[in-house]
Order: structure tokens, then sequence, then C-alpha cells
């Protein structure tokens, strides 16, 4: 049994890697790094296509508030704090947003093409939670009964076990390292947070790594979003989404959204739950 066990979880383990190395932006020999160099890229495999497609549902659904081609601007930030600590001019912002328009890419089983100069693309925002999604399926498909895959804060619980026996997860205090704002059961489901303090580019988190691909600048009407639904890589995008949509938008899309629930923290402090979540309290 042991033995079952540790082939599963290198067999998971091997499946996170594979998938990496077709979605990540930060290895060179990666589809996504050939696209961001030739914005192009003919035959892609099927999991870039699944998870592009997915990501542009995201942009129209949102207006843009979700964008894949944020990767722009992203280095942009990065460059600068790491050069001198301090933001980006307003006039450079400004030439970047010209590189930013998820309508501008298109996909397709035998291409995707960024259809603009200087485009890039991140899938930062959306493909751990795909990743997060595969894996739990490889395990349950395994025969593993009770999974609980926790990649960076997105988690995915999966197999029948965790129906009979749910799964306890915490939910962060945004302001507060070690407090928590609630706990949750997760029979099945997946969650999500995106937060102002998970990557502040300065102390006071008015810069950090979320931007809103629309003005150039990092949203700051919330300090945290935990979106709970059945997939990871849907709550992986919604978290994001509704970070940058700020506490009003952001609270009516998860409401109108099916099987989807989660908390927004304003920057106040403020909670803000949608009715069901509380299904998931303990």
């Amino acid at each position: 049994e042991l033995r079952l066990a540790r082939e599963m979880v290198s067999n998971a383990f091997g499946e996170m890697e594979r998938l990496e190395g077709i979605l990540s932006r930060h290895r060179r020999d990666t589809p996504l790094a050939r696209l961001n160099d030739t914005r192009f890229i003919r035959t892609p495999p099927p999991e870039l296509v699944e998870v592009m497609s997915r990501a542009l549902t995201y942009s129209s659904m949102t207006d843009g508030a979700f964008d894949v081609t944020v990767a722009p601007l992203l280095q942009l930030y990065t460059s600068r704090f790491e050069a001198g600590s301090r933001p980006p001019a307003d006039s450079e912002i400004e030439r970047t947003l010209e590189s930013v328009d998820y309508r501008r890419v298109s996909v397709d089983k035998d291409v995707i093409v960024l259809e603009g100069s200087g485009m890039r693309v991140t899938l930062d925002g959306i493909a751990k939670g795909y990743i997060v999604d595969r894996t739990v399926r490889t395990l349950v498909e395994d025969g593993a009964d009770r999974v609980l895959i926790n990649a960076g804060g997105d988690m995915a619980s999966g197999g029948l076990g965790s129906l009979d026996n749910p799964w306890t997860v915490g939910i962060r205090d945004p302001s507060d390292s070690q407090g928590l704002l609630a706990r949750l059961q997760l029979g099945g489901e997946c969650i999500a947070t995106s937060g102002d303090y998970m990557q502040a580019f300065t102390q006071d988190r008015r810069f950090h790594h979320i931007i809103d691909p629309r003005t150039g600048y990092s949203p700051n009407q919330a300090s945290a979003v935990t979106v709970v639904t059945t997939s990871a890589m849907d709550a992986d995008a919604l978290s994001t989404a509704v970070m940058v949509l700020g506490p009003t938008e952001g609270f009516q899309l998860m409401k109108n959204l099916d099987d989807t629930e989660g908390v927004i923290v304003t920057k106040e402090g403020r909670q803000m739950r949608t009715p069901g979540l509380d299904h998931f309290a303990l």
C-alpha cells in the first residue's frame, strides 16, 4: 500500500512538472515562452489552448479586468522596483498599456497569435489553478480516495472520501499573518485567494503584483479576495478578477455565477461574504 501511495504521488508530481513545462513563462523552453518570443505558435499543446481559451472567457466576462496580456506591465513594474524601489513613470505605463489587450489574441487548436506589437502573455493568474485541478484528477484516476492539493494558496479537494470526510481549510486574515478570517470545509470544492499582501512592491501595499490591465495601476479597494467554486482554475482566475474589479462589481460577479461563493476584505477591513459561503463555514 505504501509503494502504491508513493507511485501515486510520484505520478502527480510528474503531471505537475509536465504542465509547468508547457504553461510557465518563467522558463525559456516552454511553448508559452516561445509564443511570447515570436507572438505566434503553430500546433500549440492542447493544454495551452484550453487555458488560453478559458482565460479569454474571463477577459470577456470581466471586460478586461482579467487579461493574460498584462505581462508587459508586470515586467515594467518588476524592472523599475528592482532597479530603484520606485514605480514606473505615468508615461511609461501609458506606453506599455498599448501592448495590453486580450481582444488581440486569437486562439484555436492549430495556432495561437498575439496580434499586437510588444504583446506578451502571463498565465500566472490561471495556470496554477489548472495544474492543481489536473493533479487532483491524476491522483483520483490512480485510485486515491481522499485528496487535497495546496499550491501556494490554490487548493482543490477531490475523491469520494472528500465528500464523506471534508477537508478543513483556513482563510488568512490579510491584516494578520497568523490570524484566520474563517475556517471552511471542502468536500470536492476548490478555493483560491488573491491579496495585496502576497507580493507587494511597497511596504504600504499601494503597489503590488496584481495590476489592473485597463489602467496600468494596482487596484486599491480590496486587500484580499477568496473564491470557492468547483474548479481551482476558475477560483484562481476569479480571485484575481474580483481584486481588480473591486468590492462592488466583484461581489456582484461572484453572486451572479453558479456554484461560486467568496469573501472580499476591503482596504478598511470590512468583510463582504456571499450568502452561500456559510454553507462551507465551520
